[in-house]
Order: C-alpha cells, then structure tokens, then sequence
C-alpha cells in the first residue's frame, strides 16, 4: 500500500510495503502542502482490505478471474492467488499439476486467507470425487481454513438451483469426458451429453468468426441437442466470461452454470455467513 512517511522537519513520499492490515500511523495533512496526484490521488481514499481469499489458479497466467473477482468485490476483499502449471486438459496433465498443490496451499495460509478455493475443474476430475473430498478435508484441516474448489462450488450451486439432468458445454482440448462423467454423476447429476470441441465443429459455433460468438453458440448448442436437460453446465473458468453465460441463458431458456461464476457466488455466501470478527 501507499503510505506517507514523515521526514526531517517535511514530509516525503515513500512507498512502503506494508504487509499488515491497516497503516502504521496517522498522517496529519500539512495545509500548504501539495495536491496528491496520480495514482496516489485515486488510491488516498480506497479502502484498505478487511477480508483476504485465496484462489490458486491452475494456470501461471490469470486474467479473466481476478477482473470477475474484483467486479463482484469492488473494495475491503482481496485475492490472494497462487498458481499451478497446468500444461493440458487430459487427466495425466491435472495429476501433474498437483503435485504442486501442497506447495500452494501452505503459501496461501501465510497471507492470512480465511478462505481457500482451488480453480480448474479439471483439476477436480484428476481423481474420483470421494478422492477429492478427502483431500480437501486433510487440508482444511492442516491449515485451519475451509478449503475448496470451485467445481464443488458448482456442485452445490446446481443442488440449491434444484437442477437434476444436466447438458455440458466446453471447449478444452483434452478433457477426458468419462471422468468428467464421473464426478457429476458422484455428485447426484445425470449427464445427458457433452458438447465438447469435437462436437464444436459440425455446430454453427464452428463457424463463428469471433471467439464470443463461438462460446455462446457452443453454450446454445448444448442446449439444444440435449433438450431433457434442466440446467446446462459450461466449462472453463479461465477462458469464460460472464457475457457469454448470459447470453447462453437468455437463448436456451435454461439456467447455465459455471465454474468461476459459482466460486464467486460461492465466496459472497461464505463470507456474508462468517462476518470478520470484531477486535475486542
């Protein structure tokens, strides 16, 4: 954070690195001192946050995620992200990528997070649900924090939404579908088809010009060819935006769920239900 720092009988600007939750002290504006420009300006007044959460993302890059996080979070709530180095969508590559988690998660508890959830639904794929769930329990336990992900995110969203048969859209070269299978139909879910890149192509999303328009009428054809289902599930947290979903529901007329909209619904809900404790 930007703090001012007093210095020699005037006032300097430093720039300190403040890792603890509120500033060191009180700064009393001199009143001939000159105006705040910048991005200084725009910052003297923005909170300083009072909730931090921790996300790791499967992939080293993130964009798309912590824009959301912060559109949904305007101020007070910060996201602390680590990363893995997802290289594929195939099961091989997620079980890979998870020999890194243990590292990630211990990073996370030493940035004072009250709240860990692990993007990438293949990741939660990598092994069987009841797999999963016990890993998750082994860490929230050794950490002291909730640990999660954002596909049992998605889970519970589905379950509250009342949603029972579900058509599923993606475009992640690789995913193994069986598994993906698997772990829905562990979760109380019925699959009734996927529509994924292979399928892409013989839909008017193979053809769209524009990467918008491909997810949505890769959404709308899931729809579509799957009319039995209540609820269309469209894959890929780091690679949707949330133009897309609703456009997918406005189209097919179902609900649409997905992986980065659930973990931010999902973090509202937690941290509304567990309000920061007040200092005595």
């Amino acid at each position: 954070m930007l703090r001012l720092a007093a210095a020699c009988g005037g006032f300097a600007l430093g720039l300190v690195l403040a890792g603890a939750a509120g500033p060191s002290c009180a700064v009393m504006a001199h009143p001939d001192e000159s105006p705040l420009i910048g991005a200084l300006a725009k910052l003297e007044k923005f909170p300083i946050p009072q909730r931090r959460v921790g996300f790791v993302s499967p992939l080293p890059i993130s964009d798309t995620v912590p824009y959301m996080f912060y559109g949904a979070f305007r101020d007070r709530v910060m996201l602390v992200q680590e990363s893995l180095q997802l290289r594929g969508y195939d099961v091989a590559s997620a079980r890979a990528a998870l020999r890194d988690l243990d590292h990630a998660l211990t990073g996370m508890k030493t940035h004072g997070v009250e709240l860990i959830v692990i993007g990438g639904s293949v990741l939660s794929f990598a092994y069987d649900r009841a797999a999963l769930l016990e890993r998750l329990r082994e860490a929230s336990h050794k950490l002291g924090v909730p640990v999660t992900t954002d596909m049992e995110a998605t889970v519970q969203m589905m379950q509250r939404a009342g949603v029972h048969k579900l058509a599923v859209a993606h475009r992640l070269n690789g995913l193994d579908d069986k598994a993906l299978t698997d772990y829905l139909t562990a979760a109380g879910f019925a699959v009734e088809g996927i529509v994924g890149p292979q399928l892409v192509i013989a839909t008017r999303a193979g053809s769209a010009t524009d990467e918008d328009s491909a997810f949505a009428l890769t959404g709308e054809a899931a729809g579509q060819m799957h009319p039995r289902a209540d609820g269309i599930l469209f894959l890929g947290g780091s690679t949707i935006n949330y133009p897309y979903l609703s456009v997918i529901q406005r189209t097919t007329g179902k609900p649409v769920f997905n992986n980065t909209m659930a973990f931010l619904d999902y973090v509202d809900s937690w941290l509304t239900a567990n309000p920061r404790k007040r200092v005595p």
